[in-house]
């Protein structure tokens, strides 16, 4: 699993039609929404798989695990939406808290609010492939009207019931420590740094870590290490103790007993299989 930061300062959201193939087990801070408007799509949320056929679309919460699944089906279509606290401002808090029943929804034609919903997926699908940079206002708008009808949606749900989301503010902190681990992975760092940044001691701090990411924070820096590892013995001919301070394992033999514990086998016989 990896962390993925996907909006920037100058994108306050991501619109786009695309088939939606297969990607890896990852998590963000952001919320995605995925319409399907034609065919069907897989998805995979915490550790459970749904499929989404035809008028059907998945919500996936920030932090929350999330990978696709999908064949090379060209004739799929789907309208990929992505938003964060930059663009909802406080109302992402409002969307972030709110319990749903299933992450994947089948809209009722027999309900107004439903009908509309789909029209405005439909429409935002239309304008997004027109790649017309004068519509890119209609766009936030219908995104804006998106969000409000899901709250509402989602208000009426009987999940509201059963509270059980995670709190926002702790993940926005653990956002901070994520950043370290996924830009700043060749320095020194430690977990009071971590803790530090996020605003926590280190003891709270590693319980929130795990209790939002599933993982420990040593173990998740490490992956990332090994993971950049990976690619750079497969594409290159850089020597192992070269590799091992670009990462920032800097003693040879620790990189090699940490290569080992995350992939199983010796950086060298790692090299040799790719």
């Amino acid at each position: 699993m990896f962390y993925q930061s996907i909006l920037e300062s100058t994108s306050p959201y991501v619109a786009r039609v695309g088939s939606l193939g297969n990607f890896g087990e990852h998590r963000h801070g952001d919320i995605e929404i995925n319409y399907c408007l034609a065919e069907s799509f897989n998805v995979i949320i915490d550790k459970k798989s749904y499929t989404a056929g035809e008028g059907q679309f998945s919500l996936v919460g920030p932090m929350v695990s999330h990978e696709y699944k999908n064949d090379s089906n060209k004739k799929r279509k789907v309208l990929t939406i992505i938003i964060g606290i930059s663009f909802l401002k406080r109302h992402f808090t409002e969307f972030s808290k709110i319990p749903i029943d299933s992450p994947v929804f089948a809209l009722d034609p027999n309900e107004k609010a439903h009908r509309d919903l789909a029209e405005l997926f439909s429409e935002t699908a239309m304008q997004c492939e027109s790649k017309n940079g004068r519509l890119e206002l209609l766009i936030q708008g219908n995104l804006y009207k998106i969000c409000g009808y899901l709250i509402e949606m989602m208000l009426k749900s009987e999940a509201r019931k059963e509270h059980r989301n995670k709190d926002l503010r702790k993940v926005e902190n653990i956002d901070k420590a994520l950043d370290l681990i996924y830009y700043r992975y060749p320095e020194q760092i430690t977990v009071e740094d971590a803790g530090a940044i996020s605003g926590y001691g280190k003891s709270n701090f590693c319980k929130i870590f795990k209790s939002i990411t599933g993982d420990t924070f040593h173990n998740m820096l490490n992956k990332q290490r090994i993971e950049v590892a990976c690619n750079l013995l497969s594409n290159t001919n850089m020597p192992v103790s070269e590799i091992a301070l670009k990462v920032g394992l800097c003693e040879p033999k620790t990189f090699c007993r940490v290569f080992k514990s995350v992939m199983g086998v010796t950086p060298g016989i790692y090299r040799k299989q790719n």
